[in-house]
């Protein structure tokens, strides 16, 4: 399961998607998750695919790649598939729920794999710029893409753990609950003490590169709206509204 988890990973390409300005990206992911909780119609629901899909085709990523973080989450798909069975028996309100979030995890991947840690962080940057005499927004946004990047890390370490696990004798598939506890046990203890030394070795290597907390950043790479952008952001509102009032 861990092995199928791809969220995280930046895929360099020259699609349309890559190209768009980061901050585009983060608004969109923003406008399209609030528009998640009012979905309450199969139009709707047409809409929003035909989207994702058009973003995904034009991502020049293959579909196979985004499936593999629903892959990933298929045993909390199915747990919350069985919630809604139990609680509502509505069809429609499980379909809802299963695509709000199916949708939110492929929207969220396409903001990962088209764009580097740099262009996120710069993003988040301007997009809380007004907030920069309250809060350090450039540390936080730097934490912020920090954090998403430790995903594919954190669980290619932890697939490399089980498989020396499993070469040692510990059985995974184990149906005895102490046996499953203590193989548990010995991937998260490895993988905590991995994260720290990780986090470790980030600190010092900004350090090194004299990353001055709570300093004003400046970007190698300027990340301009473009008029892709302003007619991408205005479709945007657009389904916003006819999600939200129709």
């Amino acid at each position: 399961m861990l092995n199928n988890i791809t969220f995280g990973r930046y895929y360099l390409k020259d699609s349309i998607v890559h190209k768009l300005s980061p901050m585009f990206k983060i608004i969109s992911l923003i406008i399209m998750m609030i528009a998640m909780f009012y979905i309450d119609s199969y139009v709707d629901l047409l809409m929003l695919t035909s989207y994702l899909l058009l973003a995904i085709v034009y991502s020049d990523i293959s579909i196979k790649v985004y499936l593999k973080n629903i892959l990933g989450l298929k045993i909390f798909l199915i747990f919350i598939f069985v919630i809604d069975l139990i609680f509502t028996f509505n069809i429609n309100r499980i379909i809802f729920d299963l695509f709000r979030i199916i949708f939110i995890i492929l929207y969220a991947s396409i903001l990962s794999y088209t764009t580097s840690i740099t262009e996120i962080a710069y993003g988040m940057q301007k997009l809380l710029k007004p907030l920069n005499k309250i809060i350090p927004v450039s540390d936080i946004a730097m934490v912020t893409a920090l954090s998403i990047r430790y995903i594919p890390s954190l669980t290619d370490s932890a697939h490399k753990i089980i498989r020396s696990q499993k070469l040692r004798g510990i059985n995974f598939d184990s149906k005895i609950w102490k046996e499953k506890i203590i193989s548990t046990t010995g991937v998260l203890l490895p993988m905590f003490a991995m994260s720290i030394k990780k986090s470790e070795r980030t600190a010092d290597i900004m350090d090194i590169r004299l990353y001055n907390y709570g300093k004003s950043k400046t970007n190698y790479r300027t990340n301009k709206w473009s008029i892709r952008d302003y007619l991408l952001l205005v479709l945007n509102i657009l389904i916003f509204i006819i999600v939200i009032f129709y």
